[in-house]
């Protein structure tokens, strides 16, 4: 750390120890009332701001930003100053738990405010007009044991980028076909039909085909390995699930010619189906997704201090200063921040273009998302631990406090369960973990948990509807405990797993993972109900007990909302179908006129249209001629075959499916689902609406009592099979010890 970072962190410890002191000595010698109203009337400028545009913008942000901080920077005092009493041992364990998690998520809070204060929104850079200026570039899809049907959806949308084909060579990276692994005699058949299956594949597509000698390092290995074999300039990197479109070379390439010091244009992941959570809550259809707060809010911030970091596909960097690092880094299993965070200490730029210009798919089942998660928060912590961006030598302060944010979130789990269980310690053992009463709340801590909720929809309104990030963490938080506590362990024990894509789910059921958040769920329930009798018997500490009964209801219906999570449902489709808009024509059967349609949904496999009658309603599956266009006017002609024919008042809906029965055909359908970026700003756009807290609320206690119904005959069924295996095995026993028992007498009723 130099000696110019060192003055530039005293500088600002002095202003920030300068704040602190003004605000304690003057609440000193407030009174009630006036302490009120500083704490009210904050509160109520902040609201109002939020609800003025032009305080969206800098440097009207600024300002909302120095109130909502007051506010929480008040509450903070308090806290520390005047809430922190020694009473006992035991008490002092479950307090300095419980003020240990709010010092966290207080500085969480600020982070996110700083990170958030000036977010910056790119346009794409063209390309100039002489192509013989443009650098080259190579594609890498890196796989592992996704099938042939993923990959080559993205191999072939891969070649109908826009860019000159003498500047792109694209390259599978088959991990799944190693030479050892078709050496290995349990692995041998399977890999030898996945390599020449995917060899094929790419001669049959015109690509290039790389299966390495071991599976090292996993996805960094991978990559590293191409690396050396390849030579482009410039390199994108594709998850093999993440469907490029046609314009993402031409949106971003023309970045790194402006700027020589580039290392990195990332682009957002956006996802055609949604994470299980969304997905069994059912709120992926009305509302952004879970990971459009990152992408198009808080990666725009990232942004404005050069600190957007590669995420692991969907990104395109430079091959020079990719290899003064030795490659894509492998420290940690999330190498693609830890690689960013390398190029940024020497000195690199990156940037951030928030058109989204892949299409990838979410995992499909509970447990796979967890264990993408688990992976993230797992990654991130190492590098908090292994590189802590705050010693980082030649980082700006700005990207320190970015990455150092970054990595510090994921130990929300932590503060989450201590926030879960916290209360309940006081109601049912005892503990006296927080002292306050109901006036300090009021004053204090009730305008502050307002003001956050606040200033996410400030910040977040648009990405983001109320409760959910709130829903996200809570329905992560039990699992990635082990997850996180293992790194702090073991830094170096985590592993790279592959986040298993394309599966279904062929019928509804509760997630055994259930049991454990059922679990904290009960307790606080049971913690509600002891308030009772703590009122009753304990009149003394009223304040107290109505303080930690609060908290428990909240903790209650946010679990019960969470619960609504576990429930899987089903899921067949191995092709995703979107919601997507636009006009396309049909070729009436009988006419053989084109009448227009509206797009309802789109796949791989097939359309969705409306139209209006009259039409001569073909029968389920003949063939039929539809014609469209996209964004850049290109016209579109498919043979389909009708496979739905539905009337709903004076419209048509029409289900049909594709007939792309040779490589030409499948090209084009694949260009038309997939090609056209303005049709996933369109489908993001149709997201950003906005809903009252009060509505979501209700809404997830709603899915919340379903779920958590379903949870108690999930644990019900599991009683019952343990007690009859238990009864079996008694009984196995007792013939065993006692051969002199009939058997008709044991259990004749079982």
């Amino acid at each position: 750390m130099n000696k110019e970072t060192l003055f530039h962190i005293a500088i600002y410890l002095a202003a920030s120890a300068l704040v602190f002191a003004i605000i304690y000595f003057t609440d000193a010698y407030l009174n009630i009332s006036h302490e009120a109203s500083i704490s009210w009337g904050l509160l109520a400028m902040a609201i109002i701001l939020n609800r003025v545009e032009s305080f969206k913008h800098v440097p009207g942000r600024v300002i909302f930003i120095f109130i909502a901080g007051l506010i929480t920077l008040r509450y903070f005092i308090w806290r520390t100053f005047d809430t922190l009493i020694y009473v006992g041992p035991l008490d002092m364990v479950g307090m300095a738990l419980i003020y240990a998690a709010e010092v966290y998520a207080v500085a969480i809070h600020f982070l996110g405010m700083f990170v958030s204060l000036w977010p910056l929104e790119r346009s794409p850079m063209p390309l100039p007009d002489d192509p013989s200026i443009l650098p080259t570039v190579d594609i890498l899809i890196p796989t592992y044991n996704e099938s042939e049907e993923i990959v080559k959806l993205t191999a072939v949308a891969a070649t109908q980028i826009d860019y000159p084909k003498e500047k792109l060579n694209i390259y599978i990276l088959d991990d799944g076909a190693t030479t050892a692994r078709r050496n290995n005699k349990e692995t041998s058949q399977s890999a030898w039909e996945r390599y020449h299956r995917f060899s094929g594949m790419a001669q049959d597509l015109d690509v290039h085909y790389i299966a390495r000698e071991e599976n090292i390092h996993a996805k960094a290995g991978n990559l590293n390995h191409a690396l050396k074999k390849t030579g482009g300039d410039l390199v994108l990197i594709l998850d093999c699930d993440h469907v490029p479109t046609r314009d993402i070379l031409k949106n971003t390439v023309g970045y790194f010619l402006k700027d020589k010091k580039l290392f990195l244009a990332q682009t957002p992941h956006f996802f055609i189906n949604p994470t299980t959570v969304e997905k069994n809550i059912g709120s992926f259809s009305n509302a952004p997704g879970e990971n459009d707060m990152f992408y198009h809010s808080v990666h725009l911030g990232l942004d404005f201090w050069n600190a957007s970091y590669f995420c692991g596909s969907a990104a395109l960097l430079r091959r020079k200063y990719l290899m003064e690092i030795g490659g894509i880094s492998g420290h940690t299993i999330t190498e693609d921040a830890e690689t960013s965070l390398h190029l940024h200490n020497r000195g690199y730029n990156s940037v951030f273009i928030k058109r989204p210009m892949i299409c990838g798919l979410s995992p499909e089942t509970f447990d796979d998302y967890i264990q993408q998660r688990s992976r993230w928060a797992q990654g991130m912590t190492q590098i908090l631990i292994l590189a802590n961006p705050l010693l980082a030598n030649n980082l700006t302060i700005p990207q320190k406090l970015c990455y150092f944010n970054s990595s510090f979130f994921w130990l929300f789990s932590i503060a989450r369960l201590i926030f879960y269980l916290g209360p309940a310690l006081f109601l049912i053992l005892g503990l006296k973990v927080y002292h306050a009463s109901v006036g300090q709340m009021l004053i204090y801590a009730l305008p502050h948990v307002i003001s956050t909720f606040v200033v996410m929809g400030f910040f977040y309104g648009k990405v983001r509807r109320p409760f959910f990030s709130e829903i996200y963490e809570s329905v992560q938080s039990i699992y990635l405990l082990p997850a996180v506590l293992s790194v702090i362990l073991n830094p170096r024990r985590p592993t790279f797993k592959i986040t298993p894509k394309g599966k279904t789910i062929e019928s509804e059921f509760t997630n055994p993972m259930a049991s454990a958040f059922l679990l904290v769920s009960l307790i606080n329930i049971v913690a509600i109900f002891w308030a009772v009798s703590k009122w009753v018997n304990y009149p003394i500490y009223r304040d107290v007990i109505f303080v930690t009964f609060s908290w428990c209801v909240y903790n209650t219906l946010l679990s019960l909302a969470t619960l609504g999570a576990f429930l899987e449902r089903r899921q067949m489709r191995s092709n995703h179908r979107a919601k997507a808009a636009g006009e396309v024509s049909i070729l009436e059967p009988d006419s053989r006129k084109y009448i227009n349609g509206q797009i309802r949904d789109l796949s791989m496999t097939g359309i969705g249209i409306e139209v209006n009658v009259p039409f001569s309603n073909p029968e389920p599956d003949r063939d039929i001629m539809i014609a469209g266009h996209d964004s850049y006017g290109e016209r579109y002609e498919f043979k389909a075959k009708v496979r739905a024919n539905i009337k709903r008042g004076n419209k048509t809906i029409l289900g049909l499916e594709f007939i792309a029965d040779d490589k030409d055909t499948f090209a084009k359908v694949v260009r038309f689902v997939y090609g056209d970026s303005q049709r996933w700003v369109d489908i993001l756009d149709s997201r950003t609406v906005s809903a009252s807290s009060t509505g979501d609320m209700y809404y997830f206690a709603q899915r919340g009592v379903k779920g958590a119904a379903a949870s108690f005959i999930y644990l019900n069924n599991m009683i019952y099979v343990l007690l009859k295996r238990y009864l079996q095995s008694l009984r196995i026993w007792i013939r065993s010890s006692h051969p002199w028992i009939k058997k008709e007498t044991i259990y004749e009723g079982e």
